[in-house]
């Protein structure tokens, strides 16, 4: 199976967790790729509980966060192109927001890599990468974890490398919570565009 290929089940795997319907999935994917319609907005369920690790060790969970708009995302430290690429873009867009909306809109993200992605990692990650005063990026062990992936849609499989390696192959999707913690767009991380993310950001808030 080609990359592209993979990618293109990844997506659809989780439009279908989050459609009503795998007809609706099926269209709402059709549809991103071949309009303007670059988050797809969902029916307001309500998002997976979790409770998980910050990279400063804290306990974090969804209904103990202050904001009222929550973007989530899921990528690990090793991954060499698509998470950094997504955290850049999901902290520029942040970045953008005026400065009295930057504490209402919180920056998560979920790892795909726990064995690897301890807090201790983690927390070097965001420092060296300027991501600490944005983003909370969330661990935990894998028992924890797979319930969250799998409720918000995500496949998460490994891929053996030389020597004993692996990379991770998942779902590049990035979502976006109201302050009820429920589900309200989904996104294609290769569609983020920090600044009409922010837009976006900034009109949910107001």
């Amino acid at each position: 199976m080609t990359l592209r290929r993979l990618r293109l089940l990844l997506w659809i795997l989780a439009l279908s967790a989050v459609g009503t319907s795998a007809g609706i999935a099926w269209y709402r994917w059709y549809a991103a790729h071949h309009t303007d319609s670059w988050a797809l907005e969902l029916d307001g369920r309500p998002a997976p509980a979790f409770r998980l690790l910050d990279q400063d060790g804290r306990l974090v969970s969804l209904d103990s966060l202050d904001g009222d708009l929550f973007v989530v995302t899921f990528a690990y430290t090793t991954c060499p192109d698509t998470c950094p690429l997504t955290l850049r873009r999901l902290v520029a867009a942040h970045q953008r927001l005026p400065t009295s909306l930057r504490d209402r809109v919180r920056l998560l993200a979920i790892t795909v890599d726990p064995e690897r992605d301890t807090p201790e990692r983690i927390r070097h990650y965001v420092v060296v990468n300027g991501f600490d005063s944005s983003l909370r990026f969330l661990t935990g062990e894998r028992a924890a974890l797979e319930p969250v992936w799998s409720s918000f849609g995500l496949a998460v499989m490994r891929q053996p490398l030389p020597h004993g390696q692996y990379d991770v192959q998942h779902t590049a999707v990035t979502y976006i919570l109201d302050r009820n913690g429920s589900l309200r767009y989904l996104i294609r991380d290769e569609a983020l565009e920090p600044a009409r993310l922010a837009d976006l950001l900034e009109r949910l808030v107001r």
